[in-house]
C-alpha cells in the first residue's frame, strides 16, 4: 500500500509504502517511471537492483524484495520493474551537522561510517 512519495530520480520514483504480507512493516518502494521502458533504462534499473541486493552492510539499506507491477488493466502495457528496500528515516547528513552545530572533528567522525559503507560497495564491485 503506497503511503506517500518520498523521492524521485531520473529513472524512478520512491514511495514510503506499507507491506502487509508476510510481515507488516513500512518500506521504501522504488518503481521505474512510466515511459522509461526502453531496454537500456530497464537494464540500468535491473543492474541497480542487483547491485543493492549484493550489499550487506549496516549503513546500506537492504533490498527486501523485487518484481514487476501488474501492468495496466486489460494487459495493455507491461508491468514496471520495482524493488522494495528497508525504509531509513533521517535527514541529509549536511543538515544534521548544521542543525547540531557539529565541529569539523565531529563531522569527520560522522563521515567515517559513510566511507566504510562506500568501501564495502567498492569491494562488491560497485564503482
Amino acid at each position: 500500500k503506497l503511503l506517500q512519495q518520498i523521492g524521485e530520480g531520473g529513472m524512478g520514483t520512491v514511495y514510503m509504502a506499507e507491506q502487509t504480507h508476510p510481515v507488516r512493516r513500512k518500506v521504501a518502494l522504488k518503481v521505474i517511471k512510466a515511459g522509461m521502458d526502453s531496454r537500456q533504462v530497464i537494464a540500468r534499473f535491473e543492474a541497480e537492483r542487483q547491485a543493492l541486493a549484493l550489499m550487506d552492510h549496516a549503513n546500506i539499506a537492504r533490498v527486501l524484495d523485487a518484481g514487476t507491477t501488474g501492468g495496466e488493466p486489460g494487459g495493455v502495457s507491461p508491468g514496471r520493474p520495482f524493488f522494495v528496500m528497508e525504509l531509513v528515516h533521517g535527514v541529509p547528513i549536511t543538515k544534521y551537522c548544521d542543525d547540531n552545530q557539529l565541529t569539523p572533528r565531529q563531522r569527520l567522525e560522522l563521515f567515517v561510517p559513510v566511507c566504510q559503507a562506500i568501501q564495502h560497495a567498492h569491494q562488491k564491485g560497485i564503482i
